[in-house]
């Protein structure tokens, strides 16, 4: 069976021969498998980084795709290592540490089972590196064909552990206490805020385009406008967008809204319409 394994760690730009060696193992199992690098740059243990990177990234890969991710600050620990797959036929295998519960919907699982069967495993396994010597050949085994109830016992997908995430609206208000997600390369902070055709998804608050935002952070205030692309304000102005993956997010027009305001993620902010 011919497929592609995703990868997502935290292993960072010192982590390349961690990276290898996973490649290693799940190529010495299925030789023909295509792996595909998401990222290896979350921050060290971030699970709510992790979380909004395969959350928005998952639906754009073929069926079939299998995702192992390595984020996983309780390595050897009695934390779950999970195998699930969706109905419409992705993988994932991972640690149970609330990434899985935030970024898939629990109504799209078809099947998920603790992974403790060690006939699968890659040995000695180390109590340190999961990654290699559990995620790896498990998602490796999956891309052969190998079915999850091989792995182990059957898992409740709504026992997830849960990774709280603020997000808190008050309508009448319009304010929104919400959490920066992930900060890119740019230094846009793209929140929690979903947005569906202008429209913060399960309230009637409308974004206008050229609406004046305010945000406060430790106590400071920064006030932008919501507009449909950067460059539609002067530049180093402070802006509010959907963004690509349709968030609200925080930037500034050639600038690094990230350094100027001193969010990064995990931070909570309010925003006020």
């Amino acid at each position: 069976m011919k497929s592609v394994i995703a990868l997502l760690t935290d292993f960072g730009p010192l982590g390349g021969h961690y990276i290898a060696s996973m490649k290693g193992v799940i190529l010495k199992i299925n030789p023909k498998v295509r792996i595909i690098d998401i990222t290896h740059n979350i921050s060290s243990f971030s699970i709510i980084e992790a979380l909004y990177v395969i959350k928005t990234t998952y639906k754009h890969f073929p069926e079939n795709t299998i995702f192992i991710i390595v984020i996983d600050p309780g390595v050897g620990s009695s934390r779950e290592i999970l195998a699930i797959k969706t109905k419409i036929n992705h993988f994932f295998v991972g640690p149970d540490n609330g990434i899985f519960l935030n970024a898939i919907s629990l109504d799209e699982i078809s099947e998920c089972v603790i992974v403790n069967n060690d006939n699968y495993f890659n040995k000695p396994v180390s109590k340190t590196f999961h990654g290699r010597d559990i995620m790896a050949p498990v998602g490796a085994h999956i891309s052969n064909g190998i079915t999850l109830n091989n792995f182990g016992p059957s898992f409740d997908p709504r026992d997830f552990i849960k990774f709280p995430i603020e997000y808190e609206i008050v309508p009448e208000k319009k304010v929104i206490l919400c959490t920066i997600m992930y900060v890119d390369n740019f230094g846009n902070g793209i929140t929690n805020i979903p947005i569906e055709n202008n429209l913060i998804k399960g309230t009637s608050l409308t974004l206008g385009e050229k609406m004046l935002i305010t945000l406060e952070f430790k106590n400071q205030k920064y006030e932008g406008k919501f507009v449909s692309y950067f460059a539609s304000e002067a530049l180093n102005s402070l802006v509010f967008l959907k963004g690509s993956t349709n968030y609200l997010e925080i930037s500034i027009n050639q600038g690094n809204a990230s350094n100027v305001i001193g969010f990064k993620s995990g931070d909570i902010i309010t925003i006020k319409l």
